[in-house]
Order: structure tokens, then sequence, then C-alpha cells
């Protein structure tokens, strides 16, 4: 992007760190709030189709619900120069699978662990009702210390059936990690994710994906092969993980662990037991299964003995032959985003003459679902047209006769038409009162989150609102008012759990070079500080740099910090000369204590932010 290094006078963009078929990821410089955030802008060709418009807000919307230690999280939606955006926590690290292409299976104990944070975030989602449809080790982030935080959340059900890939090819999720379902073109269930845990469990133990080959053939196999299972790839892996690893593996989705909960409520109890237990996990509401019989330990690659694969997989292939082999022109169709010429299920019966399968048209747009259902021999009829939540405008909803019956030839199919999702005005709440404006929000619809700020309105007076007045948002859509609280603005920020910095005060946020700019701090001892503690106030600029500051022992030396009596609140006010040759633009006060020349650290931002063990408190305007 040499044309556009910042988004909104905030967001500075430093590097690409990721692209798919819709969005790129840069890593970025909040420099309003002075961090590194990671932001995904939607690529500047689909910015005129209103249709990946609402798909890349309803995604920054799921996510946005999510707050979840193993999920990252998003800060901020935005737009500038017609380009939306999303800004996200940034992760340092690397992604899982990079880790996996670089150093081969994990050990018993990190895969376990690993994944055991993957059902935490997945199963998190899951109770939100949310599918996330494209797990992979791509979409994991691995931190320094080890945790892990999955992204992307919400993108399945943003982008529909034109999820992307790491590659930039748009999927509908990613073949080597596809559920039967998905192969099948099916929608996702939770239990789809649960497969894809699966695979991602059995790369992590054995150092390979269970199937390999072209797209197209790795989606076959997974809906009709079944993998070796790790414990003959490596004889170490206890049997009862190796059984875990199949239960996630299932071909049907009743047969899997309903949700990532439920898988990891049986790792957890698998590391609880330890590898001598044998007893089998069957998933609270899910099937009564039979324990799996005991494994002989071959090598890696040789069947057991007494089970004919060789046998059952050439006899499978023969069937297959014999039918013609079974179409998944649904794969192809999400796969590569083609009109297909039908998109049919595994066959259960047997056609008579003159009849065929009705495929599945749910989530296509019309034309390409005409299409498919026209090259099947048979019609589409649009019955209707209404909202959905999450199926875009112009794409089908409902379907008169399920997926897979079997038809004459010629029979109507009806269809009815997704305009999208109920849309709403955006009311004018700016000048009202934060009572008002919730009361009235919420009559809409809306839900509303408040953010308190720094203004010369009264106190409680909304002063901002995203999205603005006039806007068209989506039932139940977030909008955000920022409220006034006055020029004594509460913050609450810890520094090294003894110092709490209560609120600041500032009469005014425009100043002229030359000017002296007063500001108040509010402090409160929570515990005995120890020693003498030097208070800092600076002005910097965008960069971090100071251009003005003041340090000096609170409230001009009169009382020291550790004459402070625990619990009373004192007034530290401090005057920065700001300089004559300032340049205009936007700056920011940060604050902090240090002693020994050693700052004190920020253990808790409170309602600000936090950089280089200071609290970045306001902005400031110089003319």
């Amino acid at each position: 992007m040499s044309d556009l290094t910042i988004f909104n006078n905030r967001y500075q963009l430093l590097a690409k760190i990721g692209q798919g078929g819709l969005a790129e990821v840069y890593r970025a410089q909040d420099v309003a709030l002075g961090r590194l955030v990671a932001v995904k802008a939607l690529r500047s060709e689909y910015v005129v189709d209103p249709t990946f418009l609402v798909r890349f807000h309803r995604e920054a919307q799921s996510a946005a619900g999510l707050t979840h230690p193993n999920i990252v999280g998003v800060h901020d939606f935005g737009q500038d120069q017609g380009r939306p955006y999303i800004v996200m926590e940034y992760v340092p690290g690397r992604d899982l699978g990079t880790i996996l292409q670089e150093g081969g299976p994990l050990s018993v104990d990190q895969a376990v662990d690993i994944c055991l944070q993957i059902c935490a975030a997945v199963g998190y989602a899951h109770r939100a009702g949310l599918v996330h449809g494209d797990m992979k080790p791509g979409n994991v982030l691995i931190t320094p210390d080890g945790r892990a935080k999955v992204v992307d959340f919400g993108l399945a059900r943003a982008l529909g059936e034109s999820a992307m890939d790491e590659e930039g090819e748009l999927v509908w999720g990613t073949p080597a990690y596809f559920a039967p379902e998905q192969a099948a073109g099916d929608h996702v269930v939770p239990a789809t994710d649960v497969y894809a845990i699966g695979v991602i469990l059995y790369e992590m133990l054995t150092g390979r994906l269970p199937f390999s080959g072209t797209d197209n053939e790795v989606a076959r196999k997974h809906l009709y092969e079944v993998p070796v299972p790790v414990d003959r790839i490596n004889p170490r892996i206890p049997a009862r993980l190796a059984r875990i690893v199949d239960m996630a593996m299932r071909k049907q989705p009743e047969e899997r662990f309903r949700t990532a909960d439920h898988m990891r409520q049986a790792l957890a109890d698998f590391r609880q037991r330890g590898e001598g237990q044998t007893g089998y996990y069957a998933p609270p509401g899910g099937p009564v299964s039979r324990p799996a019989p005991a494994r002989t330990a071959a090598p890696a690659g040789i069947p057991a003995a007494g089970t004919d694969w060789v046998a059952m997989t050439l006899g499978f292939f023969a069937i297959v032959a014999v039918l013609g082999l079974v179409p998944l022109w649904a794969t192809v169709y999400r796969a590569y985003l083609r009109p297909s010429p039908a998109t049919l299920p595994t066959p259960t019966l047997t056609l008579i003459a003159g009849q065929v399968r009705v495929p599945d048209v749910i989530g296509m747009e019309e034309k390409d679902a005409r299409q498919v259902i026209e090259g099947v021999g048979l019609q589409m009829e649009v019955t209707g047209r209404a909202n959905h939540p999450t199926i875009p405008v112009f794409a089908i909803i409902e379907q008169s006769v399920r997926a897979g019956e079997p038809v004459a030839e010629g029979t109507k199919i009806g269809v009815v038409i997704s305009q999208g999702p109920a849309m709403v005005e955006a009311p004018a709440l700016v000048g009202k009162s934060l009572g008002q404006a919730q009361t009235e929000a919420q009559t809409m619809g809306l839900i509303v989150e408040t953010r308190g700020t720094w203004s010369q309105q009264p106190v409680g007076t909304v002063v901002e609102q995203d999205p603005p007045a006039g806007s068209f948002v989506q039932n139940r859509s977030l909008l955000r008012l920022i409220v006034s609280s006055g020029t004594r603005v509460p913050i609450g920020a810890s520094l090294d759990d003894k110092v709490l910095l209560v609120a600041y005060e500032l009469p005014r946020l425009e100043y002229q070079p030359g000017d002296t700019l007063p500001i108040t701090i509010i402090w409160q001892a929570m515990q005995p500080p120890g020693q003498s503690y030097t208070v800092f106030v600076h002005l910097t600029g965008a960069d971090g740099r100071p251009v003005a500051q003041h340090d000096g022992l609170p409230a001009n030396g009169s009382r020291p910090t550790d004459s402070w009596p625990i619990g009373e609140q004192i007034n530290d006010p401090h005057q920065l000369i700001i300089p004559a040759g300032t340049a205009p633009g936007e700056y920011w006060l940060r604050a902090g204590m240090y002693g020994n020349g050693i700052r004190l650290p920020v253990t808790d931002p409170g309602q600000a932010t936090d950089a280089d063990d200071s609290i970045v408190l306001q902005s400031i305007t110089v003319k």
C-alpha cells in the first residue's frame, strides 16, 4: 500500500504480514494509544461490492463479540478512503503451521496442551452460537510463552461460501482440514470444527496430514477413507489419545464430540488419568460408543492383523466405479467458486428411471443456484424473499425440497432469496443524555457500548457516536457512544499494584506553540509505596518521543510518595511548556512514576492504555 500508509490518521501500517483472497493483514502502530496492532484491510477490488462490505462488517461484529484469552481480540472497525478495515490484537510469535512445517511433530504433552487451548477458544465460540468453519494450523498463533490464540473467528459465518485461505484462494474452509460435510457441500456445525481440530491434533502428533493429494482428492478422501491411526504411525502415542483423535474425525457429525468443549473435556480427562487408563469417553449428550478394540502397534503405514484394509479399499472403489463415481460438485463449487452441474450428497438409495437427486443450493447466489438445479434436469422457481442474519443478499436461504431427495426430472424446486440482514437507521444521539440515548438505541434493537472521554460538555452527554446518525446498520448491531466525562476523566490505572492513577484534569485540548499546558493528576496509594518516586508527565509525538516534559516529586515535592496515606487521593498539578517551534498536529500526554531510574510497571491500564511503562492519558492538538 504505497499510496495509503495510515488509516484515519491513527493506524500506521508498518509491514504486510499476511494476505488472503479478500483481505491483507498488516502489522501497524496505533498512534493514538501507542501500541502495536494487526490491521486486516479488505482488498480494494472488493470495496465496490456491497455484499462483500456486509460480509466484512459481519466478520468484525462476530469476532468483536468474542473475548477469550485464547482468541485474538478485535479492537476496532472502520473505513478510510472507501476501504474497510478491522483492527485486531497483535500477537507476537509464529503460527502453528509454520512451527509444524519447520519442526515436525510435537511431543504428546505439547500437542495436548495446544489442543486444549484451541478447544477452549472454539468451545467458547460454540457457546456464543458461532462456528469457525476454517480451523487449521495457520489460524492458530503460538506466542513466545506458549499460549495458543485462534484467529479469524466469524470468518466462515461472515464470508458464507467464499472464506479465504492463506494462499489467496477463495474457498469454504481448507481442503486438508475439511470435515466430510464440508466436502459434500453441507453447512458447517460445531462438530465440523471438532473434525478440523482432530486433523490438527493428528498433524501435531504425527507431523503429517491424514490425507494427501490434490484438493479434490483430499476432499474425496475425507468423505470416504479412514486415515491411518496416529498410534500406528507412532506407537509411543497412547492408545487412549489415539481414540480421542479417531472420535474427533468420525465421518458422521453426530458420532463426533458435539462441540469443542466436549473434546476439551475428553483431553483434560486423558491428561488427568494418565496414559495407563483405557476407558472410552462418550461426550455429554453425544452418542453412546463402544470401546474401540485394542490395537497392536505396527510399523507406520502397515495395517494391523485381522483387518484387510487393502481388500476393503479396493472393494469400496469397485462399488464407486459401478455407481459411476459419486460426484463432488459441491466441493468443486465451494473450492473454486465456479457453477457446478450438480451438488449431490452421498447417495443412500438407488434412483429409479426418470429420477434425479435434488442438489443443495442453500447459500448459493440465485444465478448459480439456477444453473445447478437446471443442470440436473430440474426447474427453479423463486417463491419468496426474506431477511437472513448471515446469508448475503441474492443468495438462497430456503429450498422447497431437501437436498439429496429423489424427485422426477422436470420437478420445480421453490427457493427463497435472501434480502440480507434486517437493517435499521442509526438514530441521532449526539447531544442527548446517556440514559436517553441508551433507551432510544435499545428500542431500535441496537446494542450500546459506552466510553467516557474528555469534554467541556456536561457530564453524561453523548459527544460522538459510531456509526453516525442516518447510517443503515444491521439489527442487533453494536452502537458505540462516546460520553462526556467532563474535564476530569477517570482512569483507574495501577502502577506496580502500589499506586493508582485515579483520574486527570485538563482544562482544554487545543494549544499554540509556546503555551503552558496545565494538567492535574489524581493519585492514590494502594499500599505503602516504600520509597519516594518521581512523577513524569510527557507530551509526545506519534513516535513516542517527548516534545515537552515535566519530571518531579508529586505536588511540587510537598507530599513525597513515601508519606502518602493509603486510600487518600492526592492532587498533583504539573505544567508543560510547549516549545515555540512545535509543529502543528496531534500529540499525546503520558504519565507515570520512576525510582532509581526505573519506571514503575503498568500492571493495569484501567480505562486508558499503556506504552513503555507509562499511561497514555489524552491527545491534544497544537495549532
